[in-house]
């Protein structure tokens, strides 16, 4: 059985040949992986209140929206809590 994440890899491939666009490649859910160590280098803070937030209750947010080409790596992911990232929507 394909799972979800090799359907979104697969979806993105025919865009990425069309577009060149790398980021069709990375999925747009951020690994737990690159969410913990985020989380980690934020000292457990949300990155826009402040607030410190066990990290259960912290998601991992896009500086550059996927949407508008941003990748799926470290350097684009910021981990706010849910509240902001409700907040912050897609702007």
């Amino acid at each position: 059985m394909i799972g979800d994440d090799e359907i979104q890899k697969q979806q993105g491939i025919i865009p990425y040949v069309l577009t060149g666009d790398k980021h069709y490649l990375d999925l747009r859910a951020f690994p737990d992986k690159i969410k913990l160590a985020v989380w980690e280098k934020q000292n457990h803070k949300c990155a826009i209140c402040g607030k410190e937030f066990d990290y259960q209750f912290m998601e991992g947010d896009h500086f550059t929206p996927w949407r508008d080409g941003g990748r799926t790596t470290i350097e684009n992911c910021q981990m706010l809590c849910r509240e902001c990232n409700r907040r912050k929507g897609g702007k």
